[in-house]
């Protein structure tokens, strides 16, 4: 993998943070049946919003190499889909650039 993949990953990281602080202050403030998320994935001026449960959002979270992005937005030769519905798609990092800047890049991690 080389620097294409290692941006798209960067970006997506960058996202996923912003992310993180949404899910922050919103459950500081109140409990809405869903989560508006920006769309987490290597398009540097993508600015789709999706909606998912907090159940949905915990558990892409629960793998560094995932993130949720709109349908039209999955990069295959940098990601695989792990699951799909209506609303969003959830992604996984490839091995190799995209999975170690994903694991890196982990807030949580």
């Amino acid at each position: 993998m080389g620097f294409r993949e290692e941006r798209i990953a960067k970006n997506e990281a960058v996202v996923r943070q912003i992310n993180e602080e949404i899910e922050q202050a919103r459950e500081s403030r109140h409990h809405s049946s869903y989560t508006h998320i920006v769309c987490e994935c290597g398009y540097d001026r993508c600015d789709e919003i999706i909606a998912l449960t907090k159940d949905e959002y915990e558990g892409i979270r629960n793998d560094p190499r995932q993130f949720c992005v709109v349908q039209e937005h999955v990069i295959q030769d940098v990601e695989a889909i792990v699951k799909e519905n209506d609303r969003f798609v959830i992604v996984a990092k490839r091995e190799g650039t995209p999975a170690e800047v994903a694991i890196r890049t982990d807030p949580r991690g």
